[in-house]
C-alpha cells in the first residue's frame, strides 16, 4: 500500500547514454516495486515497457509504435484520480490495455534502472534524442 501511496514518474531527456546516466544516480527501489512502466520517445518511434512481479521475477508486457500520444499525461492523470487508493498499477494496466500489449516473458528482479531500461532505451539509437519516463507504480 505504501508505494501506491507514493508513487513517482521521472522523465530524462537526452541521448541515451545521457540518459542511463542520469538514471545511474536514482534509487527507484524496482526490486521493491510490484509495478514499474517505462516510455521512450523519439523521432524514431516510442515504445512502452510494463513490468509486473511475478513468480520472483518480472512479466515484461511491450508496445511499440510511432508515437506515444499523450500516455504519460494519462497516466499521471490516472495517478491523481486514484489518490492512492487502490493499486495504482493495476489501474495503469488499464490504461494500457488499448495498446494491444504483447507479453515478452519473464526475467529475473532488476538490480537497479539501468539493468531493466539501458536496451529499450538504447534502441533509440546512438546520438538519437529521448525522453524516457519511468513510472514506479506499487
Amino acid at each position: 500500500m505504501t508505494f501506491s501511496w507514493t508513487p513517482e514518474v521521472h522523465d530524462f531527456y537526452g541521448d541515451p547514454e545521457a540518459i542511463l546516466g542520469k538514471m545511474d544516480g536514482f534509487d527507484m527501489e524496482l526490486p521493491s516495486r510490484r509495478i514499474f512502466v517505462l516510455l521512450t520517445e523519439s523521432a524514431e518511434g516510442a515504445d512502452v515497457r510494463f513490468f509486473e512481479q511475478s513468480d520472483g521475477g518480472y512479466t515484461v508486457s511491450t508496445w511499440s509504435g510511432s508515437k506515444l500520444d499523450g500516455l504519460g499525461g494519462r497516466i499521471a492523470d490516472t495517478i491523481l484520480s486514484n489518490k492512492g487508493v487502490h493499486c495504482v498499477g493495476e489501474q495503469t494496466r488499464a490504461v494500457l490495455a488499448p495498446l494491444g500489449m504483447t507479453s515478452q516473458g519473464t526475467v529475473p528482479a532488476p538490480a537497479n534502472p539501468r539493468a531493466a531500461f539501458a536496451h529499450t532505451v538504447r534502441a533509440h539509437g546512438k546520438e538519437t534524442f529521448v525522453r524516457a519516463t519511468c513510472a514506479l507504480l506499487c
